[in-house]
């Protein structure tokens, strides 16, 4: 199977949730529904041999060209005959896991052409089923993410015991299956030193923060994932209100740590944003975790009003394109992770220019 051709350009349209949308659009980035599922009679991924796992996919792609009259099938991508960077532009795009770009054979990703819906076949549950939309949308999401799943359901059969719902190989993920997520950016209640009682918190009401990548990857640049911690036990709709609840409080925090910064404590933002256009300025080479400190500092002094050109249309195009999945596909010392590296000021601060001159 050819590689999907997207895959192949740098210049590729940029994925629908990297648009803007609702009042939150300046601390939230975009919002993504999952739901987990797994095929009865076959044991769960992590204790499946290659055989197994190659017929799970097999199913799995047959049901996906077969689904309901008058929908389009979801484009069948192997993950193992990807290349690196392939892989990394999936990652980027948040259509994979970093987990599932690096598993090994047998893993598949069913992808829509405007990258909204995708499926992660023999992740750590045969199917991760997911939306992703921009902004604070966790209705839409997981709509579209429901609706994928019972069209799939019509040819496939699911897992599912009596009491505890949709089995999956974490515990946590019984139940329903859902995990609903949020991307926030929260530089105003770093420098503020109050991000660590916001995020207890919020993980005292059953809340999980990870970064921008998932389970496992580090935190950079002020961007957090948070989520459900389980799913086992409450229903769709009480996990969508418990996450929106805690994200308005989450973002309400944000803009008040914000303000009185930029009224109380001014100097802090100018002197860091400053520095991080120095910084970019003179810098030849860039690792991901130091260009996501930089545009961190840029989007909040743009934020701020003060013009540094990364707007919040240059910040998410950036996210895709300065190829922060390489790092986690190729590894920290590997030749494409440096090509990336020293790719990665320039086209910084390209994208900036050109929204300072009006042509973005």
């Amino acid at each position: 199977m050819a590689p999907w051709t997207i895959l192949e350009k740098r210049d590729a349209s940029l994925p629908i949730w990297t648009s803007e949308a609702g009042w939150t659009a300046d601390v939230i980035l975009s919002t993504r529904a999952r739901l987990a599922r797994n095929l009865s009679g076959f044991p769960f991924p992590g204790r499946a041999d290659a055989a197994t796992l190659g017929r799970v996919a097999q199913v799995v792609i047959v049901a996906n060209k077969r689904r309901s009259k008058g929908e389009t099938a979801l484009k069948a991508v192997a993950i193992d005959r990807l290349t690196a960077p392939q892989r990394a532009a999936l990652i980027d795009r948040h259509l994979i896991s970093v987990q599932h770009a690096t598993a090994g054979p047998s893993r598949w990703a069913l992808v829509d052409d405007r990258h909204t819906a995708s499926v992660m076949v023999n992740e750590e549950d045969h199917l991760r089923i997911q939306a992703i939309l921009p902004g604070l949308q966790l209705s839409g999401a997981w709509k579209i993410a429901d609706e994928l799943d019972d069209r799939l359901a019509e040819d496939l059969d699911y897992a599912k015991h009596s009491r505890y719902g949709f089995l999956t190989s974490s515990l946590a993920n019984c139940g329903t299956g859902m995990r609903l997520s949020v991307m926030a950016h929260l530089p105003g209640l770093t420098l503020s030193g109050k991000l660590d009682d916001a995020l207890s918190a919020a993980r005292t009401l059953g809340v999980t923060v990870r970064g921008s990548y998932g389970e496992n990857v580090a935190m950079a640049g002020d961007v957090y994932q948070l989520s459900n911690a389980v799913s086992l036990g409450l229903t769709e709709r009480q996990i969508l209100a418990r996450l929106s609840a805690v994200t308005t409080f989450i973002v309400a925090d944000e803009q008040a740590a914000r303000e009185l910064l930029w009224r109380n404590e001014r100097s802090v933002i100018t002197s860091k944003v400053t520095e991080a256009l120095a910084k970019l300025g003179e810098s030849s080479r860039l690792s991901a975790s130091d260009a996501m400190s930089i545009l961190s500092m840029l989007r909040l002094g743009d934020e701020m009003g003060m013009e540094t050109g990364a707007s919040r249309a240059v910040f998410r195009e950036l996210l895709v394109s300065m190829r922060i999945g390489t790092e986690f596909v190729s590894g920290i010392n590997a030749q494409n992770t440096f090509y990336e590296e020293n790719r990665r000021p320039a086209l910084i601060r390209n994208v900036i220019r050109a929204q300072r001159h009006g042509a973005r």
